[in-house]
């Protein structure tokens, strides 16, 4: 519920700021390639992370997200033809041990998870690669409208989908209500507004601008700035671990970008 609830406030918001008859040409014209983005890149890792984190530890979770610019490089080049030079390819390896020493996962808290459900995870960290990777082929388009356009296809498809899960799991429609409190709603809200709509909106300018690859490196700094806020907010300290892991996600991301 909580999924669909983002897209649809998320895909509103996003409308406020885009030129409605460009917003029905674009979805006249690019119909498969809407659907393609939304499903993938929105509805199926949305709803299979959030499923996946109740039996797999957030740490976890975030490092087996993070292999998603590593699955963006093998998808551009093997079903794109996009060329890479070698620097390129070394900028996410580093990134990607970067995350690894940012995160410090040991060999326990990855024995204790379940196996499918992490695989779950790997498969939506694919699914959002493949989606970045299509952005490009969208023609004529503003990174806003086409965030606007795939958000709202992706609420479209994300409403039924979340009243299936709803009915089949074992929840009852007076303890959702119930749980509904006014910072839970404005909680939501700004998760929609700003890391569903905004995010999604930037991260589409990247990749038009720049490459998907350049663009998916974004989930490497995911953990940072999570590590960021506890450091303001719950006064967590900072360790070796975090900084030597930061330095290297910030030079792979100055060898990526070099390309």
């Amino acid at each position: 519920m909580l999924t669909s609830y983002r897209l649809i406030i998320a895909s509103l918001i996003l409308l406020f700021f885009c030129n409605l008859t460009k917003i029905k040409k674009l979805f006249k014209n690019n119909k498969k390639d809407l659907i393609i983005i939304a499903l993938f890149g929105n509805v199926l890792p949305f709803n299979l992370i959030s499923w996946s984190q109740l039996y797999v530890d957030s740490l976890i979770a975030s490092t087996l997200i993070g292999t998603m610019p590593l699955f963006t490089l093998l998808i551009s080049f093997h079903f794109f033809k996009q060329k890479f030079k070698i620097q390129t390819i070394n900028g996410l390896v580093v990134g990607f041990i970067g995350m690894i020493i940012f995160l410090k996962p040991t060999p326990q808290s990855i024995a204790d998870n379940n196996l499918f459900f992490s695989l779950l995870i790997i498969l939506s960290s694919m699914f959002y690669a493949l989606s970045a990777n299509w952005v490009k082929t969208v023609k004529e388009k503003s990174s806003f409208e086409l965030a606007c356009c795939s958000i709202g296809v992706a609420a479209f498809f994300s409403i039924p989908l979340s009243i299936l899960l709803f009915l089949v799991g074992d929840n009852q429609v007076s303890l959702l209500v119930s749980s509904i409190t006014l910072k839970s709603f404005i909680s939501a809200s700004l998760l929609a507004i700003l890391c569903t709509g905004l995010a999604i909106a930037i991260f589409f300018k990247l990749i038009e601008t720049k490459s998907a690859v350049f663009a998916s490196q974004s989930n490497y700094l995911i953990p940072c700035f999570g590590f960021l806020w506890s450091y303001l907010f719950l006064e967590e300290a900072f360790t070796i671990n975090l900084i030597v892991g930061f330095l290297l996600i910030v030079s792979g991301g100055f060898l990526v970008n070099k390309q």
